[in-house]
């Protein structure tokens, strides 16, 4: 950890301070290539990527000065909770202004209640803003994560995520076992204001990954025909969802379709300007405690159902 943050801190820093120095000539490059219809994105990307990066910097200051501030250990996790809440706030207000977002927000009725235990879709860098401003910040729940350790490479998500209860999941699934008792593990001692957020598609959905699974799941029809069924969606990983429940305090599911960031799962393909103007549109609904099934089975086949009411939402929503 310290090896790793030894190497990602002070890069972040560098490349932020380098880009701001040099951006009247980047604004003036990406002005240039902006003009090629395929690169259209050009100009806000560049300053999306110049505002994460001082998003970064920022969070990496503010969280150091916390750990001097703060000895008291309940005061030190409310102050990193308000630093992630920042964090989230204002990345999403710099990408709402950049690229002229519309955010229309459906089944707010969903969000009220104590702390749920949250299943978004997965689709793009850009989602995984929606279940904190959305959600969490209006609500006031502190979610606990269950994220990729790819992100452990994101120097604020690697400090503050690790002071607070989240759990980083090795996705190449080689220690199954422990990946789910760390999902469940953090179900323990949960308040009624906090809940729990996973991606049950582990990663975020694209053409290409479709087109991957297609060819490793040749000789399986079973898996084959769950892309069928869930065109626009990944088929859902049932270990940790099942995890979850098997240690679930009696909390309801929380599910959360969007559509509008499907043009730009990746910050390289942002250039292509997708999010102009786009209208992202939000929708949410919440599945009580009390019809979630006692088995194994009946608790796959609720995920399926809801999977399915997901793809019919965003494949109603994602063209329009």
């Amino acid at each position: 950890m310290v090896g790793r943050r030894l190497l990602t801190v002070p890069a972040c820093i560098s490349l932020t301070l380098l880009l701001t120095a040099f951006s009247p000539l980047l604004l003036i490059l990406a002005w240039l290539v902006g003009r090629l219809p395929a690169c259209r994105g050009a100009v806000p990307t560049l300053g999306l990527i110049v505002g994460y990066l001082w998003c970064e910097t920022l969070g990496i200051s503010a969280a150091t000065w916390l750990w001097f501030r703060h000895r008291e250990e309940a005061a030190f996790v409310r102050a990193n909770y308000k630093l992630q809440c920042w964090w989230a706030a204002t990345l999403k207000r710099i990408a709402e202004r950049l690229f002229r977002l519309e955010f229309e927000v459906s089944g707010q009725g969903a969000l009220t209640g104590p702390g749920a235990l949250t299943m978004p879709r997965h689709a793009s860098i850009a989602d995984t803003l929606i279940p904190m401003v959305f959600y969490a910040i209006p609500q006031g729940i502190r979610l606990r994560y269950v994220l990729k350790q790819e992100l452990l490479f994101d120097p604020c998500l690697d400090i503050v995520g690790h002071r607070l209860p989240n759990y980083f999941v090795d996705r190449g699934g080689e220690d199954s076992a422990r990946a789910a008792a760390g999902v469940a593990g953090l179900l323990t001692g949960m308040a009624p204001d906090e809940g729990l957020l996973l991606y049950p598609e582990g990663t975020r959905f694209s053409t290409a990954r479709v087109h991957a699974l297609r060819a490793r799941w040749k000789d399986d029809p079973g898996r084959l025909a769950q892309l069928d069924r869930w065109p626009h969606l990944l088929p859902p990983r049932t270990g940790g969802f099942l995890a979850a429940l098997d240690a679930n305090p009696g909390r309801d599911l929380l599910f959360c379709a969007h559509a509008g960031f499907e043009g730009s799962s990746h910050f390289r393909s942002l250039i292509n300007g997708a999010w102009l103007d786009a209208r992202i549109r939000v929708h949410w609904w919440r599945v009580p405690f009390e019809s979630i099934p006692a088995d194994r089975r009946g608790r796959v086949s609720l995920l399926f159902e809801q999977w399915d009411q997901m793809e019919r939402w965003v494949s109603l929503h994602a063209s329009a």
